[in-house]
């Protein structure tokens, strides 16, 4: 038997076309538990409305620890002047750079957890701010884009770091206005270069990270755990998935299971390793779980999920491959389009990117497609930088119905020597 202790604030500012905007916050208390049966197991839960636990519903020891979090009274309401303080002077910095307009959404998360079983008992308190900014340029319309993501451990320490914002929010949209009229995404085979830290870095947590998940290789639905142990890229190609390295506060020591966390190697040197692992995929596949048990909240039961899926770094710049690239994309942001875990075909939206001419990045690009097949695309690599930098993911992960939770990424720059792209519209 497994029981799940859960309390999570969220309180959220956000500046959209209409202006500030600052949704009630949510706060929620919740109990589950899980038992495993011999066609798998039974799930439940309840939600608390009241500061304790009904009687009976968990065991005294539980009971005893789970009291004084769950009476805590709200903690994320002393924040509320220095997350508006930021979302406002990150929009007054972007209309002086000549932005068109700046969508900006801040999110600060409290979350208290207790996981127990007859062997165990394990608590974590976790916190953490998110800012993403999407500018906007164009005098008229259509407009042109560019998003970024950066996380901080809370709000204090976030509205401590706004200097080094409103530069970084200067220098985004000072980058839009320069590389803008935008020209045609070409067609055909290209080199593709990801910059470190990008919103690019979503092709590994697709195309590696999804298909070695536990529960998919259990089923044996996943096209690289069929090729277990053997090489599939170049040896300086190394991809892990390590929650405790989740860009500080958004890591956790435990996963939702009352499991320690690990860093889990992907792919070893161009190897495909191991897969991630909670409790139940572990036991399918005659495994121990490697702390990668995860849950959207109380409602729902753990599943084998990436935390923070990291591209090892090896040697080199940005700068140096892209040198000597005559013709290629520097691509900044993808967004998921189509995945076949079985088969490994992939297409990504090319959201941002950039022409590269000569080895230097140029114009944007309108919008296009990247499409493939994971096992050409990963033995097509020839270059990873030692340039690594974290990106978090606001929207999060959706596996099944237990969607959207918080995943980042880790990327320096990488090099594919031959990828295909295509218009869209």
């Amino acid at each position: 038997m497994t029981w799940f202790v859960e309390r999570r604030e969220v309180s959220d500012v956000l500046h959209l076309r209409s202006g500030l905007r600052i949704p009630t916050a949510t706060f929620e208390r919740g109990v589950s538990s899980h038992r495993d049966t011999s066609g798998g197991g039974e799930h439940s839960w309840v939600e608390l409305t009241r500061d304790e636990p009904p009687p009976g519903l968990l065991p005294r020891e539980v009971l005893d620890r789970a009291r004084a979090p769950l009476a805590r009274p709200r903690s994320l309401a002393d924040g509320a002047p220095l997350r508006e303080d930021v979302v406002r002077r990150l929009v007054e910095t972007a209309r002086s750079a000549g932005a068109a307009h700046l969508e900006v959404t801040l999110r600060e998360v409290d979350r208290w957890t207790l996981c127990a079983t007859e062997a165990r008992l394990v608590e974590q308190h976790t916190r953490h701010a998110l800012l993403e900014v999407k500018a906007f340029h164009g005098a008229s319309g259509p407009f042109v884009d560019a998003w970024r993501c950066v996380s901080h451990p809370d709000a204090a320490r976030l509205h401590a770091h706004l200097p080094s914002l409103e530069t970084w929010v200067e220098r985004l949209v000072c980058e839009l206005r320069e590389t803008t009229p935008s020209v045609e995404c070409p067609t055909g085979a290209l080199p593709i270069i990801f910059p470190p830290g990008a919103a690019s870095a979503c092709f590994f947590h697709e195309v590696c990270g999804h298909p070695l998940e536990g529960d998919v290789v259990a089923r044996e639905g996943s096209f690289l755990a069929r090729l277990s142990g053997q090489r599939v890229a170049e040896p300086w190609v190394s991809i892990s998935d390590d929650p405790t390295d989740a860009q500080g506060a958004l890591g956790f020591a435990w996963d939702d299971e009352g499991l320690e966390a690990r860093a889990v190697p992907l792919l070893r040197e161009g190897v495909v390793t191991s897969p991630l692992l909670d409790t139940r995929s572990a036991r399918l596949l005659g495994l121990e779980s490697n702390g990668h048990g995860r849950r959207v909240d109380f409602r729902h039961p753990p599943l084998p999920r990436m935390a923070h899926t990291r591209v090892e770094p090896h040697q080199g710049s940005l700068e140096s491959l892209l040198a000597g690239v005559p013709h290629g994309l520097l691509v900044q942001h993808l967004t998921p389009r189509h995945m076949n875990l079985l088969s490994g075909d992939f297409s990504f939206y090319i959201v941002e990117a950039r022409e590269v001419r000569d080895g230097r990045p140029g114009p944007r690009v309108g919008p296009g497609i990247l499409a493939g097949n994971g096992l050409e695309a990963l033995a097509t690599i020839d270059g990873v930088g030692a340039d690594t930098r974290n990106l978090f993911a606001t929207r999060g992960c959706r596996k099944l119905d237990h969607g959207p939770l918080p995943v980042s990424f880790g990327q320096p720059s990488v090099r594919f020597k031959s990828l295909h792209v295509r218009p869209w519209t």
